[in-house]
């Protein structure tokens, strides 16, 4: 019975276009898509009281990390979407911590809210002694991002099997899943409708973003003046305020190259890569028109410089100071006692997917 309600909705789909008659325009405009084939297992969470389907390690696309699980309510109605972007600095991680937070889970499924939460292709930041030749045909975070928005777009062209509502779609992540899903936020729509791929004809635009410990861009040069206030401090230290003399203090030279795709430092400021980081620049791809943002940055401490620079409530104020000045709706949070920050709403990450995607 599982594998007929999710072959019902492109069965119908083909009744459509075979009582269209002979008028070839018509039939053009309605497309009969492929039934996604999932097999059903057990969650590995209780759900207790909830009716839902669940399938794990679903293929949408080619490269080995290129999985998702997925949680279906059974509702009547087709159900907005939720997608979970693991952290681990795009080096590690794993799409089975979003199972870690059952009550998250349960919440959205109780809301008729399916929920997904994905793999995705990782960098190889090579030691030392390694060297850099291996650095350059990674090409940087990008494949990273490019995977997160491929997951969305399979997603979306499968609603039907899915029983979702395609327009219906927030994502949300924690450090690395929060910065991907910024990008997914503030990008321009990235659908190729002449693409013979028909994945990639799918929009990734969404209508919500959740961003945990966040970063603020990945144009890491602008690093230097989001967290000035803090760099300019430690300059002693560090032998400077500018990225990439804070990471060779921080032993993080190569990981800076190989997030970028350069292999040297010089690298960095050429043209090439000059229009590489403005694509993966998410302050400045951010505009009014962009989905409206959760964003919340927990305390970080100076007994760990990498993490106070890549998690401190720096970036999330930069994110929130952007967001007011392009007039895009936020919700933020910083627990930096330096720069505390507490929303006046209140509003907590579900409530706000929530709002935006019922």
């Amino acid at each position: 019975m599982k594998s007929l309600r999710l072959l019902s909705f492109p069965l119908a789909l083909c009744l459509l276009a075979a009582c269209s008659g002979g008028d070839s325009s018509n039939n053009n405009a309605i497309e009969v898509r492929p039934a996604l084939e999932l097999s059903m297992t057990a969650p590995p969470i209780e759900l207790p009281g909830i009716d839902a389907d669940y399938a794990e390690n679903v293929r949408y696309g080619e490269a080995e990390r290129n999985l998702f699980d997925i949680y279906l309510p059974k509702c009547d109605a087709p159900t907005p979407l939720v997608i979970y972007i693991h952290g681990g600095g795009f080096t590690g991680g794993d799409k089975g911590s979003a199972h870690s937070n059952g009550d998250t889970i349960r919440e959205f499924l109780q809301s008729c809210v399916a929920f997904a939460t994905i793999n995705y292709s990782l960098l190889k930041v090579p030691s030392q002694a390694e060297g850099v030749s291996s650095i350059v045909a990674q090409g940087g975070v990008l494949p990273s991002l490019q995977d997160a928005a491929r997951a969305l777009q399979f997603m979306r062209y499968h609603f039907a099997s899915l029983n979702l509502d395609p327009e219906n779609v927030a994502v949300y992540g924690g450090s690395a899943g929060a910065g991907a899903s910024l990008w997914l936020g503030t990008h321009d729509d990235m659908a190729d409708p002449d693409n013979e791929d028909r994945i990639l004809r799918e929009s990734t635009r969404v209508k919500a973003v959740g961003a945990l410990a966040t970063q603020s861009t990945y144009d890491l040069l602008v690093w230097e003046d989001v967290l000035l206030p803090i760099t300019k401090d430690l300059e002693g230290v560090l032998g400077g305020t500018d990225i990439p003399t804070v990471a060779q203090a921080v032993g993080a030279t190569n990981y800076l190259l190989t997030f970028l795709g350069v292999d040297s430092v010089e690298g960095i400021f050429t043209p090439e890569n000059e229009a590489y980081r403005a694509n993966v620049d998410m302050l400045g791809l951010m505009d009014a028109g962009d989905a409206p943002i959760y964003v919340h940055n927990y305390r970080t401490g100076f007994d760990d410089l990498l993490n106070l620079f890549l998690h401190h409530g720096l970036h999330a104020l930069a994110v929130k100071e952007r967001a007011d000045e392009v007039g895009l709706e936020s919700v933020a949070y910083i627990e930096e006692p330096a720069y505390e920050l507490v929303d006046p709403s209140g509003e907590g990450l579900v409530s706000f997917l929530l709002r935006h995607i019922n």
